[in-house]
């Protein structure tokens, strides 16, 4: 019995351990400019395709009469042209949207975030989770939190995951180059 208590004992420090080393391994390799290369959500991606198939489809199996009456316009491939290149544009702006973010993680806890040019500040910090925490800094009223799962952090890649309502972000970084 003794024995037993002896190694659970011994295999809740050594996991301890683990986990402690692995907070203080994010602490210093989270340190630096990240850039994002690709988002993945789930809803926004069903959203797309579903967006680009109505595009395809539009208008395909209907008589010119019947296209006149629901769309207003016979003249449908002209109408698939517009719709294309307002999707386009909506997956350009958020894709470059994605492109043009930028986390710095600074040593005194400071997090520089720049998203398409507009550039915030926060404190960072990893909680006992493992979660990275960004903590506004706002003089007025209470500062606003942000926890992200920390999916994957190692010196080549940083992938988050963020929640929002039920609806989920993943975001993939990679360390500016040095």
């Amino acid at each position: 019995m003794k024995r037993i208590i002896t190694v659970l004992l011994l295999l809740t420090v050594v996991l301890f351990a683990c986990k402690t080393q692995t907070q203080n391994d994010y602490k210093k390799t989270i340190l630096g400019t990240w850039h994002a290369v690709r988002l993945e959500n789930p809803d926004m991606d069903s959203f797309f395709n579903n967006s680009q198939h109505y595009i395809d489809t539009i208008g395909k199996n209907n008589d010119n009469a019947t296209n006149l009456q629901l769309y207003g316009v016979t003249n449908m491939d002209s109408m698939r042209k517009v719709l294309q290149l307002q999707y386009d544009s909506a997956k350009n702006m958020q894709h470059d949207a994605v492109m043009h973010t930028v986390f710095n993680f600074r040593p005194d806890n400071v997090a520089i975030l720049m998203f398409s040019g507009a550039v915030d500040s926060s404190k960072w910090s990893i909680d006992s989770t493992g979660k990275l925490v960004l903590t506004e800094m706002s003089p007025e009223g209470p500062a606003e939190t942000m926890s992200m799962d920390i999916l994957l952090l190692n010196d080549t890649v940083m992938k988050l995951k963020m929640m929002e309502d039920n609806t989920y972000s993943t975001v993939t970084f990679y360390p500016e180059k040095k």
